[in-house]
């Protein structure tokens, strides 16, 4: 099959299978089914294993150190490994190239975008005997390490950098323009699939605007998953879906944003939409709503 383009596409029934469990440990193998939408002949076993390898050898190299014990040796030698030695950087020169997002590629290359390099540096600090989550700041993405009562904060896209509570609050700042956005609970920690909707609404942002209507639709397909139909998520797929010709589905959609939001601002909008898609339906069952 087309990359982006099947309907009904067999990962998301996997993908589901996977929030469903919950838990931290799906979170390379979810981010790595998202970039099998784009590489339909990805080797999901491969792919993990070659993030183990590096994983198992930063967790040897632990081992042997007289003062594996200490939170911040430790992390240091994440670092050095991780981004000194292997060469993983962020990409702030083609921050917007859509392989930034897919985890092969960010192996491959060695350079992603702060959540893929997170992703990548949590799985590799749980090798070495840390507790690690992610942190959805707003406009940024960071990782934080726990340790015998010790919490760190990292940024995988600064080359492992530690960071304090106001460095979080200044990249907020520096991302977004509002102080007002950062708040200390977020340092707790994002849930596995909040952090794959992040990652799915990356990808949204960078095919629309590319007006790649296909690897759009594809990747609202699997939001939907991620945040259980979201009222929203149905009509983005439903404009998709008008964009592409396919007139019955679209409507469909419509319809049932409409059902679900029915005080929603972009009413008129939406209606006038259906009016036209109704139009071009060469049988017009719907009915308005």
């Amino acid at each position: 099959m087309d990359p982006w383009t099947a309907t009904e596409d067999p990962r998301r029934e996997k993908f589901a299978g996977l929030l469903e469990q919950g838990g931290p440990a799906g979170l390379v193998q979810g981010a790595l089914l998202i970039a099998a939408g784009e590489y339909p002949d990805l080797d999901l076993d491969r792919e993990m294993s070659r993030i183990s390898e590096i994983g198992s050898e930063t967790a040897r190299r632990i081992a042997g150190m007289e003062n594996g014990g200490n939170p911040f040796a430790r992390l240091e030698v994440i670092r050095a490994y991780l981004f000194d030695e292997l060469g993983f950087h962020g990409n702030a020169g083609d921050y917007e190239d859509p392989r930034n997002s897919f985890l092969n590629q960010v192996m491959d290359r060695r350079t992603g975008i702060p959540l893929t390099l997170s992703i990548i540096f949590i799985e590799i600090a749980r090798a070495a005997g840390f507790e690690s989550r992610g942190i959805a700041l707003p406009g940024h993405f960071i990782a934080r390490v726990d340790l015998d009562g010790r919490t760190i904060l990292v940024d995988p896209f600064g080359g492992g950098r530690v960071l304090t509570r106001e460095d979080c609050r200044a990249l907020v700042v520096r991302s977004t323009g509002r102080a007002s956005l950062f708040r200390p609970e977020i340092l707790d920690g994002a849930s596995t699939t909040r952090i794959l909707t992040r990652l799915l609404r990356n990808l949204k942002r960078i095919f629309l605007s590319r007006e790649d209507y296909p690897r759009a639709l594809a990747v609202v397909d699997m939001l939907l998953v991620t945040t259980s139909g979201e009222p929203m998520e149905t009509r983005d797929r439903g404009i998709l879906m008008s964009h592409l010709g396919r007139v019955h589905e679209a409507i469909s959609d419509l319809e049932s944003y409409l059902h679900h939001r029915p005080t929603a601002l972009d009413l008129e909008s939406i209606r006038g939409r259906l009016d036209w898609l109704r139009q071009r339906s060469p049988n017009p069952t719907q009915n308005s709503p």
